[in-house]
């Protein structure tokens, strides 16, 4: 699906700087994610403000998040950052970040899923996702969409190099679809990679020695 079926548009904002009379156009919106009970993979796809933090993100200072979980991935260390929701913020302060292009594991301790609401600016012109060598990364489109990553025009991905490998989690159904990247940018085994929920997001395994980059450009004429 394209960003403009599935982002909810608040508006349009125009900003003029007074010294230069300069206009720009940014494309404002909303998404709402749907965190089962359990794990869930997500992500902002959006520019928040003050900024894409877990404390802005998921406010909690009335504890409505107490007992929830978040875990930010590093691929650097091969390991988890966790953070736990009390009754009045977050443990360690919320400072994880979920920036466009990056997904964590949320954890719902209910029994019942929760919608969750994020608001910010659709990130614009050029932006790149960095796939760290010889290592898993926890990621995400950029934008707020969803489908298919190779052929979607958005998201464009047709850079997976042989022997590479995408796991992407499903939050309905708590299950992992796998695909493994052969030559030419193919998918052979699995299938084009499916980012299957806006806000959502996979694992990427780059099998290769160098960083790799997923780069996806939008702007608000599209």
């Amino acid at each position: 699906m394209l960003l403009s079926a599935l982002l909810g548009t608040l508006g349009s904002v125009s900003v003029m700087a007074q010294s230069t009379n300069v206009y720009s156009l940014n494309a404002v919106g909303y998404i709402n994610i749907t965190a089962q009970p359990g794990f869930n993979i997500i992500s902002c796809p959006l520019i928040a403000s003050p900024d894409n933090t877990i404390n802005t993100l998921l406010t909690n200072g009335s504890g409505q998040y107490k007992k929830w979980q978040f875990y930010a991935w590093s691929p650097a260390t091969a390991a988890y950052i966790e953070d736990i929701g009390n009754g009045g913020g977050w443990l360690n302060l919320g400072v994880e970040t979920l920036n466009p292009g990056q997904a964590g594991w949320l954890y719902n301790p209910s029994n019942t899923p929760v919608t969750i609401t994020f608001v910010g600016t659709v990130p614009s012109g050029t932006n790149s996702v960095t796939l760290v060598s010889n290592s898993f990364n926890l990621i995400s489109s950029i934008l707020p969409t969803s489908g298919d990553i190779v052929t979607n025009t958005l998201m464009n991905f047709t850079n997976g190099v042989k022997k590479d490998q995408a796991y992407m989690w499903n939050n309905a159904t708590a299950s992992y679809t796998e695909s493994i990247a052969g030559a030419n940018g193919t998918w052979p085994v699995g299938g084009n990679p499916y980012e299957t929920n806006v806000g959502g997001g996979f694992w990427y395994l780059n099998s290769q020695t160098t960083n790799n980059f997923w780069t996806e450009s939008f702007s608000v004429n599209q």
